[in-house]
């Protein structure tokens, strides 16, 4: 049997699959257990369209697998007041996964000249207010005009967890002292995740939906593009 190609969605369950056959437990950071031998934290940043997004969370879901979906409240490309988007996220939710905060109080507030630490409380809010339920973890944007504008690090002027998060994506116990893994631009620079089984106790894979399809990314329709983090 031939196996999966990189990036098709047969070749995402491998890589969920083997990770639950070698012993970790696959979750979302709100279910992360610091007692389990093995842990991985699921990961999926909702970058530019919803294309993508309920497979995977479909496929974590029938593997016994938990993950967070972190959503953007500016994205050009989805809104989360529609009504497809809010059933979305209801339906995501009732598989037992996470929604977190995609935030871009960093671009947002340099383009309009806005205090950052007010941004990300506002964005906060509209995410709950949009799944009625509180928002506990976030993780930053990062596109292209951070580059052009050489745009800090949020966590490098302020401290994100002020703003009421239970927890941060990037905080050091998730990212300097477990191994931190991210498919990013269509890149592993390290290899996949199965190439880190067996060497790391406690790891946080980073995955995007954009960029994963069934037979070629072309025939998706609207998917990634850009640079993002």
């Amino acid at each position: 049997m031939n196996t999966p190609k990189p990036f098709t969605y047969g070749y995402y369950e491998i890589v969920i699959r083997q990770a639950l056959e070698s012993g970790y437990v696959v979750s979302s950071f709100e279910k992360f257990s610091a007692s389990a031998a093995r842990t991985l934290i699921l990961r999926h940043d909702v970058d530019y369209t919803l294309n993508g997004v309920m497979q995977i969370a479909e496929i974590d879901f029938r593997l016994g697998a938990s993950s967070t979906f972190f959503l953007r409240v500016h994205a050009h490309e989805y809104n989360v007041f529609t009504p497809h988007v809010y059933r979305l996220l209801q339906e995501i939710r009732e598989m037992g996964h996470e929604i977190g905060l995609h935030f871009e109080a960093m671009t947002f507030g340099r383009a309009l000249a806005l205090h950052p630490p007010d941004v990300l409380l506002k964005e906060k809010s509209v995410l709950e207010t949009v799944t009625g339920n509180p928002i506990r973890g976030a993780s930053e944007h990062r596109d292209i005009s951070q580059v052009i504008h050489s745009t800090p690090y949020y966590h490098d002027v302020y401290d994100p967890l002020d703003a009421g998060f239970s927890y941060y994506a990037l905080e050091n116990r998730f990212f300097k002292e477990i191994k931190y893994l991210s498919d990013s631009n269509g890149i592993w620079r390290e290899g996949d995740p199965t190439l880190h089984y067996d060497k790391h106790k406690r790891m946080q894979v980073l995955i995007h939906p954009d960029l994963w399809f069934e037979e070629d990314l072309l025939l998706k329709g609207p998917y990634f593009h850009g640079l993002g983090h």
